[in-house]
């Protein structure tokens, strides 16, 4: 509970000092954005090409560890799992929800069901760093954009040294201990190792390349996104800077510093969107409404699916 406080003041200040220091209002970002049009299209992809496409991965990846799912229960599952994690810290708390929904729902394949949304989430993280990285020469300008270039190779350069950790590691569970402390943490362990095992007997070669097309789509469904309302504020942002400067800001908003992520992205938008010529009220303008769009829309949607499920297989998990 004190944790979660001090986040969610952590979260405040940030926005707080973002908009106090950059002189930012929320009348002033209204004033700017000026292609409705732009909005309509970009609210349509959360609602409908966005979500397929994400269950879609999701029964693939599933399929491909031997369980079978209907796209309707992932579809909602996934808005679900968006509502709840919007009260956890980073901008990934989703996929905590998700794991337990889909384990809940195929208790017997405990670990491999889970392991599909770790599977997922790993080359999702290694397609953005892929794309910030193929993207970077285009755009690329000296002293300018030396800071994201330093940035790009850490962060690949991060997630090699992590890949090769989740295939090279070895370890076994300790047997549960006597006491209840030491039972609980025995089973928490012997399931991170099911997980574990799962990502690493996943049938890659069978069924990576659909799986990174999968994701691919996904990925750049949000890049579209972000560009679309770039160009309702009437900046129109070039679509290769948007596929550098995206994935970046969408690594950032990982670390739990805040809750879902705010004052972060913010910050981070403002950052790197100033290296090419965004306005902040702008950049600030994008963000919130790129949260709106893709976190917001479907987090109500999920809590009304919550508030209305009164079915044991979907409500919300107890463990």
């Amino acid at each position: 509970m004190t944790r979660g406080l001090v986040k969610l003041a952590l979260t405040l200040a940030l926005l707080l000092a973002l908009f106090h220091l950059l002189d930012i209002s929320l009348a002033g970002i209204l004033d700017r954005l000026r292609n409705f049009g732009f909005v309509v299209v970009a609210a349509l992809l959360p609602l409908t090409l966005i979500p397929w496409v994400s269950a879609s991965r999701w029964s693939y990846l599933l399929a491909l560890s031997g369980i079978k799912e209907r796209m309707t229960v992932l579809w909602g599952f996934n808005w679900k799992a968006t509502f709840l994690g919007l009260f956890l810290p980073g901008s990934q708390g989703m996929d905590f929800f998700r794991i337990l929904f889909i384990e809940r729902r195929h208790p017997g394949s405990r670990g491999v069901a889970g392991s599909t949304v770790v599977i997922e989430r790993m080359i999702g993280f290694l397609l953005l760093g892929l794309f910030a990285l193929l993207a970077l020469p285009f755009v690329y300008d000296g002293d300018r954009f030396r800071p994201v270039l330093v940035l790009v190779l850490a962060m690949d350069g991060g997630l090699v040294l992590l890949l090769l950790a989740v295939f090279l590691v070895r370890w076994k569970a300790p047997a549960p201990g006597g006491s209840r402390v030491a039972r609980m943490v025995g089973r928490a362990l012997q399931y991170l190792h099911r997980l574990h095992q799962a990502v690493q007997r996943f049938p890659y070669r069978r069924g990576l390349l659909p799986t990174v097309l999968w994701i691919a789509a996904f990925q750049l469904s949000l890049v579209t996104v972000v560009h679309l309302l770039f160009l309702a504020f009437d900046q129109p942002v070039p679509f290769v800077q948007n596929l550098l400067l995206y994935p970046l800001i969408g690594m950032l908003t990982v670390v739990p510093l805040t809750v879902s992520g705010f004052g972060v992205r913010e910050g981070a938008f403002v950052f790197f969107y100033s290296l090419v010529g965004a306005p902040a009220e702008v950049a600030v303008g994008v963000s919130l409404m790129t949260y709106l769009l893709v976190i917001g829309v479907p987090s109500l949607l999920g809590g009304l699916l919550l508030l209305f499920d009164r079915g044991r297989e979907s409500s919300i998990p107890r463990g």
